[in-house]
């Protein structure tokens, strides 16, 4: 298992990166959004018709996202109406998929006695996907083989 994973300080968000994250995503509207971007919803009342959730919640974890740039913001006008706005990934959400992606195989396994209702496979090859760990040459590293080294930071960084 993960010895030292978490440390004296993992509670301060300031050092340890789950609890920052956590602070950011780890509200259920917002995984929610999330999961609702990259299945191709990008307007408000699309959000809000699928989620059921405010018009005000909605709208404060929009610009959550929006200011912290998972999302951003771009301007669209339909033929005789007001400017509105679509909400697309950005580089950073793209980065969270595999989270998203660990979190609904998890809930799959775990939570849904007969599996999710979706699966996700390779567009190229049709084989299933699946969220795992691996080494920076991609490699499938286990649990038990995997250590927290603290890094070593710079003077002045």
């Amino acid at each position: 298992m993960l010895h030292g994973i978490m440390t004296t300080n993992a509670s301060d968000p300031r050092t340890c990166s789950i609890a920052s994250t956590l602070s950011l995503i780890g509200e259920k509207w917002t995984i929610l959004i999330l999961r609702d971007v990259f299945h191709g919803v990008t307007r408000f009342d699309d959000f809000l018709r699928r989620l059921e959730c405010s018009p005000a919640v909605l709208s404060a974890r929009l610009r959550t996202l929006t200011d912290a740039g998972l999302l951003r913001k771009v301007g669209y006008r339909e033929p005789g109406e007001r400017e509105r706005f679509e909400y697309r990934p950005t580089r950073a959400a793209v980065d969270l998929l595999p989270v998203l992606v660990g979190l609904m195989q998890w809930g799959d396994c775990h939570m849904a006695p007969d599996g999710g209702p979706v699966e996700i496979r390779s567009r190229a090859n049709g084989k299933l996907v699946r969220a795992a760990l691996v080494d920076e040459d991609g490699a499938e590293v286990s649990p038990r083989d995997m250590q927290v080294i603290p890094v070593q930071k710079r003077a002045g960084g």
